[in-house]
C-alpha cells in the first residue's frame, strides 16, 4: 500500500513537473501560481523550489529570464544577476582571464565571452546545468573599439592613460579616487558609447586599482557617491598626457590644455558635461 502511494505521488509530482514547463513555455501567470502554491503544500518549499528549478532547466534563457523578473521583481531578479555576474568574474579572472579581452558584460546582463573563458565557466557547473548556461552565451563579433580609437589616435592611449590613472589614485584619498575614476570613465564612455560593449569600465579599473591594497580597492570600489564631481581640468591634463606616444612624455607633468588643437584631441575621446566640441567650434568662429 505505502509503495503504491509512494508510486501514485511520483507520478503526480512528474506530471506537475510537465504543466509546469508547458505553464512556463507559455509564460501563463495564472497557470504557474495555481501549481505551485498546490505543489507546495503537497512536497514543501525546498522539494517545490528543486521542480521549479528542473523545470526551468528544459525552458530558454528569457523564459528563465522572465519567471524570475515576475515572480521576484525587478530588483531581486537584477540583484540576483549582479551576484551571479560578480561570481563569473572571480572565476574567469581568477583563471588568468582578461576583463574586458576574454569576456564582459553587456546590455541587460548579457555574457559576451571567448571560447577560453566558455571552457572555464562549463567546467564550474554540474553537467545538468551546462546546456541552460550555454543557452544564455553570446559571442561578440564586432572589432575591438579600444583597438580601433588607439589606431586612429596613433598611440597606446588607454595603456597610458590606465599608467596614469594608476598613478593618480594612490595620491587621492579614496573618495576623490572613486570621483576621479567615475567622471573619468562617465566621459570615455559617453564619448565612444562601444566601449561599454566590451566591458571597457571593468578592465579599467580592475587594472588602475591592481597595486593597491586590498582594503582601498574595496572603500574605493564600494563608494556610495551617485553622482561624483572631480576637477575636469586634472582629467583633461591626464587625457593629453596619455595621448603622448612615449612613456616619459606620457608621464610629464607639464601638460597642460591650452590650444585648439588639444581641445580637438580631448573632443576625440571625452565627453563631458559640456561637449568639448562646442567650445572648439566656438573658438573657431572667433579665429
Amino acid at each position: 500500500m505505502n509503495i503504491n502511494l509512494f508510486k501514485r505521488n511520483k507520478d503526480q509530482a512528474t506530471a506537475a513537473k510537465r504543466l509546469l514547463i508547458e505553464a512556463l513555455r507559455r509564460r501563463d501567470t495564472a497557470s504557474i501560481q495555481s501549481l505551485t502554491i498546490r505543489w507546495q503544500n503537497i512536497i514543501g518549499e525546498e522539494k517545490l523550489t528543486e521542480m521549479v528549478n528542473e523545470a526551468l532547466h528544459k525552458c530558454d534563457a528569457e523564459t528563465h529570464s522572465w519567471f524570475f523578473t515576475s515572480f521576484l521583481g525587478q530588483f531581486r531578479y537584477q540583484q540576483m544577476q549582479q551576484k551571479a555576474q560578480n561570481n563569473v568574474f572571480h572565476i574567469l579572472v581568477n583563471a588568468g582571464l582578461e576583463p574586458g579581452k576574454d569576456f564582459s558584460f553587456g546590455l541587460d546582463g548579457e555574457m559576451i565571452i571567448s571560447d577560453r573563458a566558455k571552457e572555464i565557466l562549463l567546467n564550474h557547473l554540474p553537467q545538468e546545468q551546462r546546456r541552460f548556461f550555454e543557452a544564455q552565451l553570446q559571442f561578440s563579433t564586432v572589432a575591438d573599439p579600444i583597438v580601433a580609437i588607439e589606431q586612429q589616435l596613433g598611440c597606446l592611449f588607454y595603456t597610458n592613460l590606465i599608467k596614469i590613472a594608476s598613478r593618480q589614485v594612490k595620491i587621492l584619498s579614496n573618495e576623490q579616487a572613486a570621483a576621479y575614476l567615475g567622471v573619468l570613465l562617465a566621459g570615455l564612455v559617453k564619448r565612444h558609447p562601444a566601449l561599454q560593449d566590451v566591458d571597457f569600465p571593468t578592465k579599467f579599473i580592475f587594472n588602475t586599482l591592481q597595486e593597491l591594497p586590498q582594503q582601498r580597492v574595496t572603500a574605493i570600489l564600494n563608494d556610495q557617491e551617485t553622482n561624483p564631481q572631480f576637477d575636469e581640468v586634472i582629467i583633461f591634463q591626464d587625457l593629453l598626457a596619455a595621448m603622448q606616444e612615449s612613456e616619459s612624455d606620457c608621464m610629464s607633468e607639464e601638460y597642460g590644455c591650452n590650444s585648439l588643437e588639444q581641445l580637438k584631441k580631448l573632443d576625440s575621446v571625452w565627453c563631458g558635461e559640456y561637449r568639448l566640441a562646442e567650445i572648439v567650434a566656438s573658438l573657431e568662429r572667433i579665429i
